[in-house]
């Protein structure tokens, strides 16, 4: 790698973001799946974005959206 490259991949930071499961966001619906992308480097493994996809709606949405009508949780 150039020392370009290499400065840059040094300071990309990645942003975390904690839901507690009781918050009313589609992350947290039985509809709401994440998409995921295959994660770049030597190691296998899958990282998850920052879009999802609605299975009852058939919409693409943010995982931070406000949910619709429809909305549920899994009751554990």
């Amino acid at each position: 790698m150039t020392a370009k490259v290499e400065n840059y991949c040094i300071g990309k930071r990645s942003k975390l973001l904690y839901v507690d499961a009781d918050v009313r966001a589609c992350v947290n619906c039985i509809w709401y799946e994440q998409y995921y992308r295959k994660n770049r480097g030597n190691v296998s493994s899958w990282v998850a974005t920052s879009t999802g996809y609605c299975l009852l709606n058939d919409e693409k949405r943010g995982p931070m959206r406000q949910p619709c009508r429809s909305y549920e949780r899994e009751m554990a």
